[in-house]
């Protein structure tokens, strides 16, 4: 991928920017090197994606790494399925990713690895439409709306707008509200905690989709 920097380097300076504050800094040692005495690798060390406390993993640790070759050929596929859902449904990606304050490739990158962009799926669960909606989730995000509402694509993204900005404000972290997306906000704080392991395939689900948002983000800068 061009540019000069990684997607890991790329994603520590937008936690840093819109984070950096949140949690505080970290208690410096009794003894604390000068500066100039400083090795050059503590220097450069990222910070953590997620910061839940002392003994908490990052994100970063736990799932599959961005090269991983699964990661990889799920996120080619998830990149067409992205790149089809943009070319249809752009005009409702950019309203309520605007309106919920959720990145539009992000909603994009989801429905791509959720769907395929189809928004007449259907999954294994029950899960249905673009954004793959269950019955108890479509229920709470979408009250009063029926669950065949689900094939609507336009409400499927709004839907999903909706429960990322809720899921990011419950964590204080987008990338944990991806992840949560899959899994649920309880299982996703206990995964990063060591409290539970990922379930099923959902290891893969916050790499798959940052590596396909980044790739979308990277596609828009180059103008391809």
């Amino acid at each position: 991928m061009p540019g000069t920097k990684t997607i890991e380097q790329r994603l520590d300076d937008w936690w840093e920017k819109h984070y950096g504050d949140v949690y505080g800094e970290q208690e410096p040692e009794e003894e604390v090197a000068a500066p100039e005495e400083v090795p050059q690798e503590i220097v450069e060390e990222p910070p953590s994606f997620v910061r839940f406390g002392e003994g908490s993993a990052t994100l970063a640790q736990l799932a599959p790494s961005f090269d991983d070759p699964d990661v990889v050929n799920r996120s080619d596929a998830a990149y067409q399925g992205a790149t089809i859902t943009m070319a249809v449904y752009g005009k409702h990606l950019n309203n309520y990713g605007s309106q919920y304050s959720v990145d539009p490739h992000l909603l994009a990158a989801i429905a791509g690895y959720e769907s395929g962009g189809n928004s007449t799926a259907v999954g294994p669960t029950n899960d249905l439409g673009l954004m793959q909606f269950t019955p108890r989730t479509w229920n709470e995000i979408m009250p009063g709306r029926s669950l065949d509402d689900r094939l609507d694509p336009e409400l499927s993204i709004e839907a999903a707008a909706k429960l990322i900005a809720r899921e990011r404000e419950a964590l204080k972290n987008e990338d944990l509200a991806v992840l949560a997306y899959n899994v649920g906000v309880s299982r996703a704080q206990q995964i990063v905690r060591g409290e539970k392991e990922f379930p099923g395939m959902s290891r893969f689900y916050w790499p798959v989709i940052t590596l396909t948002h980044e790739r979308l983000r990277q596609s828009l800068i180059e103008g391809e």
